[in-house]
This record gives C-alpha cells, sequence and structure tokens, in this order.
C-alpha cells in the first residue's frame, strides 16, 4: 500500500459534534432549570458523555430524548432535539468536510475521476450528514467494509506486530509519505535540492536517503526545519533540530570535503547517519596536481537502500589508525553531535520523572484505598448473612444487637458522600473495630468443628494403644493401659463440663487443649512400645527407612 497524500483537520472530529450539542443543551438546561451546567466538572462530564449517546441515537433516528438524573442540585433534566435542528446547530462543521478532501487530492494531482473507492472509519462518520457531503463529493456510495470504530486500533496494534521481532506476520509492506516539507540550512542559508528547493519535500516516500558534500571547515552546523510553516499546526516551532558536524582532525583545508548522508528514517524523523571527511591523497613526489574546491551541495542521491550506501561509502582498504584509504584520497569518520529544539532539559526530565513517581505512588495509594473499602465492605454483607444463620446459636442476643448496630453505622459511614477523602488505614480501622466484636462469635463456631476433630483422634489414639497393650510385658502394659485411661477421663470429664456451657458462652474444652492432650499420650505410649520392640514401633521404623 502506497500512501500519496495526507491532509486533516485537527479540530473537525465527532467530538466537535459532541461539543455542539453539549453546548445546546447547556444552555437550555440554564435557561429551563436555572443550573450553571459549566461550573460544575462532574456535571460536565456527565452531560458529554449524553450527549456523545445522543449522536449515536440521531444518526438512526430523526429525533431523539436527552435524560440525565440528578445532573447538578438533585435536579433532574430531559431534553428532546431533531436530527435537522442538530445538522442546523453542526452546519460550520459539516461545511469544513470537504476541505481537508479537496486538499488531499490536490497534494496527489489526483481528481474525482480517479477515485475506484472511498472507505470511511471512525464513529463520526456514521453522521448522516457527513455521509451525504462525502458521497456527494465523490460521486459514488461509500464502503464500510471495515469495523469503523475498531480498524485504527487493530491497524496499530498490526504495524507493533510487524516491528517487533517477536511476532511473526504475513508481508504486508505500508510505503508511507513524508506529511511536511523538510529543509536543511547550513549557516543560516538554506541547502537547495530537488525541484522544490527543499531536502525533503512533502509527499515523498519514506525512508528517504540523501548524501550531502561541502566543503571542509573548521566546524559545520547544519539545521533541520520545516520548509512550510503554514502546513504546521497553529503554535508549531518549523525549527527541528541543530546538527554540529566536528572537531575534524588530522586533514588539510585545502585538500578535504564532507560527506554527510542524511536519512528521513520510516518513522518520518530526520537524522545523520553518518559523516565522513575525505582528504585528497596527495602524492608530492609524483604528482603536483592543483586542489580542487567542492561546490557547498554537489550530489544527492533518494530513496537509496543501505547496501547500496554501502557499497558506495566503503573504501576498497583499511589502514591500521581507523583511517580508509584508496588510491585517491583518506576517508575519516566526522562525530555529530544533535541538539533538539523544544526538547525537554535534563532538570525538566528529572521533574517528570519525579512527577511520575509522585503519580505512580497515588494510583498505588487509590488502588489500596479501593481493596481496604472493598474489604470492608465484603465483611460487613458476609456478617451480616451469617449472623442470623451460621453465627445464630454462638452468639448472644446482646451481641447480635451490638454487631447489627455497628455493621449498620460502618455501612453508612462507608456510603457516605462526605467519605470520599478516606485513608486506606481509616478503612482498616473501621474493619478492625468490627472483627474485635465479631471474632469471639467466630472463634466459637470454628473451635466447636475443630475441637470435634480432636475428640475423634484422642479417641482413636486411646483405642489404638490399648489394643497394642496386649502384646506387652505386665508392667509396661498397666503403664500404657492407665495412660490411656488417664487421658479417656479427663476428656469425658471436660465433655461433660463443656455440655453444661451453651455455644454462645467461650468454650472451656478447647480444640488445642485435646490435641495437646493426645501428643502427651503418643509420647508416653510411643517410648514404651518402642522400648519392647513392638509391631507399631517396627512400622514406624520402616517407614522412617523409605522416608527418602
Amino acid at each position: 500500500m502506497k500512501i500519496l497524500s495526507h491532509a486533516y483537520d485537527m479540530s473537525l472530529g465527532g467530538r466537535d459534534f459532541d461539543e455542539v450539542l453539549f453546548s445546546h443543551f447547556a444552555a437550555k438546561f440554564n435557561e429551563e432549570y436555572n443550573i450553571e451546567v459549566y461550573s460544575n466538572a462532574r456535571a460536565c462530564r456527565r452531560l458529554r458523555v449524553a450527549c456523545e449517546k445522543l449522536k449515536k441515537v440521531l444518526s438512526a433516528n430523526l429525533e431523539a430524548d436527552l435524560i440525565v438524573e440528578c445532573l447538578m442540585d438533585e435536579k433532574d433534566v430531559k431534553g428532546n432535539i431533531k436530527r435537522e435542528e442538530f445538522e442546523n446547530l453542526a452546519s460550520g462543521l459539516l461545511e469544513r468536510i470537504c476541505v481537508p478532501c479537496n486538499k488531499a487530492l490536490a497534494d496527489a494531482a489526483l481528481t474525482v475521476e480517479n477515485i475506484n473507492s472511498v472507505e470511511v472509519v471512525g464513529s463520526g462518520s456514521r453522521i448522516p450528514a457527513i455521509t451525504g457531503i462525502l458521497t456527494s463529493l465523490f460521486k459514488r456510495e461509500l464502503s464500510r467494509r471495515l469495523n469503523a470504530s475498531e480498524c485504527v486500533a487493530r491497524g496499530c496494534a498490526l504495524q507493533c506486530a510487524m516491528l517487533s521481532p517477536v511476532f511473526r506476520v504475513k508481508k504486508y509492506e505500508v510505503q508511507d509519505s513524508n506529511p511536511f516539507s523538510i529543509g536543511l540550512s547550513s549557516d543560516g542559508k538554506p541547502i537547495r535540492a530537488g525541484l522544490d528547493g527543499v531536502l525533503f519535500p512533502k509527499g515523498q516516500s519514506i525512508p528517504s536517503i540523501k548524501f550531502l558534500t561541502f566543503q571542509y571547515s573548521d566546524l559545520l552546523r547544519l539545521e533541520a526545519f520545516y520548509a512550510n510553516p503554514d502546513e504546521l499546526p497553529p503554535g508549531t516551532s518549523p525549527k527541528i533540530c541543530c546538527f554540529t558536524i566536528g572537531p575534524f582532525h588530522g586533514s588539510h583545508a585545502s585538500k578535504a570535503r564532507i560527506e554527510v548522508q542524511v536519512q528521513l528514517n520510516f518513522h518520518g524523523i530526520i537524522g545523520i547517519e553518518s559523516v565522513v571527511l575525505v582528504e585528497d591523497h596527495v602524492d608530492d613526489s609524483r604528482s603536483n596536481s592543483e586542489t580542487i574546491n567542492i561546490e557547498p551541495v554537489s550530489e544527492t542521491i533518494e530513496n537509496a537502500s543501505k547496501d547500496s550506501i554501502n557499497e558506495k561509502c566503503e573504501a576498497s582498504h583499511h589502514s591500521a589508525d581507523g583511517t580508509r584509504k584508496d588510491n585517491a584520497n583518506r576517508r575519516l569518520h566526522v562525530p555529530v553531535s544533535e541538539n533538539i529544539y523544544g526538547a525537554m532539559t535534563k532538570a525538566e526530565i528529572s521533574e517528570a520523572q519525579e512527577k511520575e513517581l509522585k503519580l505512580a505512588d497515588q494510583d498505588k495509594t487509590i488502588e489500596q484505598i479501593k481493596d481496604r473499602k472493598n474489604l470492608l465492605e465484603s465483611y460487613i454483607y458476609e456478617t451480616r448473612s451469617k449472623l442470623f444463620s451460621t453465627y445464630l446459636s454462638f452468639s448472644s442476643e446482646h451481641e447480635r444487637k451490638d454487631i447489627s448496630r455497628s455493621l449498620k453505622e460502618t455501612e453508612e459511614w462507608l456510603y457516605d458522600d462526605d467519605g470520599g477523602d478516606v485513608t486506606a488505614d481509616a478503612y482498616s480501622a473501621k474493619l478492625a473495630d468490627l472483627k474485635q466484636l465479631v471474632d469471639p462469635i467466630e472463634y466459637r463456631y470454628n473451635d466447636r468443628e475443630a475441637r470435634q476433630q480432636a475428640t475423634r483422634d484422642l479417641l482413636s489414639c486411646i483405642v489404638e494403644y490399648r489394643m497394642s497393650a496386649g502384646s506387652l510385658p505386665p508392667q509396661d502394659k498397666e503403664l500404657v493401659i492407665n495412660a490411656c485411661n488417664k487421658a479417656e477421663k479427663w476428656l469425658r470429664e471436660m465433655r461433660q463440663q463443656q455440655d453444661l456451657y451453651p455455644k454462645n458462652i467461650d468454650p472451656v474444652l478447647i480444640s488445642v487443649d485435646i490435641e495437646s492432650k493426645t501428643e502427651q499420650l503418643n509420647s508416653v505410649c510411643q517410648q514404651i512400645l518402642k522400648s519392647n520392640g513392638s509391631p507399631i514401633s517396627r512400622d514406624e521404623d520402616k517407614d522412617k527407612q523409605n522416608t527418602p
């Protein structure tokens, strides 16, 4: 695909049509409802969103309503507009539609008769008035084969994939053109090249490379600029950058010239690829030829490939000191420094980086506040649901009343409009206060489940050790049986004591105590069984040996 020309209007787009509707309804609501929308940023944003939706509705309907609830001062507003009225309000924008189209045709040296098809993209192209104007201009029906809303984003994604070495895409070449004329000056005097008198004229295919040859001087300054400032957006400086070439070492002024390779790269950015100082190699013993003066510009090469450029620039021999020699001359590479006009200074870059870090910290703080708020909100809903179901038998009526009241107060505080500046620590503090009330109830519920499992584990150990005690000597058997009986008696007494208390009271028998009693029983019985070589101890030894 080859780009022939560019044309645009920076103040003509879908948002400008949205602004027409916004201005109309802002004035209308000020008159009918006595509200000044421009004085409230939130109201402006909401009205602009509503106007954007209204514009889309008018693209398919002759009339549409606009309704915004609580726009300002708790007032609901309503308006109506017809498509014809909307087109009259936007007549100034519609009159400018053809201007960039005609300019693009003129820059490409084409007429309407040369156009085979016209593809329109962008959400604004759905406005019937725009479609009618373009159809009348190009004298043919408009094509809509692309997704008008997503084609630009998809094209950008494809271009990124084409530029990236990570992705493989089908070969598709886009030969772009230079949208602005770019010139080059030396010592304040423009360098003339080509028919247009500029180095890179508007519409030239990019990337493009040109060679310039200058007479040797102590220090060479080249300035790049936009040759036609009228083509630039208002307020844009025509100056682009300045290249300082030099200093030069080890050469003779009367026998040297400078070859400069200037490139307008794929991205439309001008730069100097290389600078070579060419010194005529004269052997006084063999020749007394005269010095030849070279004109400031002697040669330009357009759209040259890198391979051909390298072939042109490379000399046939390289010397040990880095210079390149052939039978006619000696070539030395010259350093180049670039100063971009309008670029940020180091101090400005440092300030911008600090600002970026502050904004990143601000975003992080906002996300943290949002997470804490969501955590508090979820805890309120979850606790309220469990309080009268899962936790009902584990809480007293007094506790439920206190918790319900605290949940309600916290929820009201959470959704209060004045809480917009609440910090993350404030949400954490509110959550901690609620947990202080709910944690005892949650502990009773969780420990009851854990207590039942711990009881089953202890009883299982008692049964197992009693069965294993049958193969032990009488003295050791008595020790194991006594330990089991003692643990069983303790468990029975504690369970009887626990059964006297309701579930909504902190338990006297907790799972941790039962687990501790199980560990004590295991310690005593395992030691006795191991000393007598019981089957249980042998199995454990085998398990230990097989464990990697």
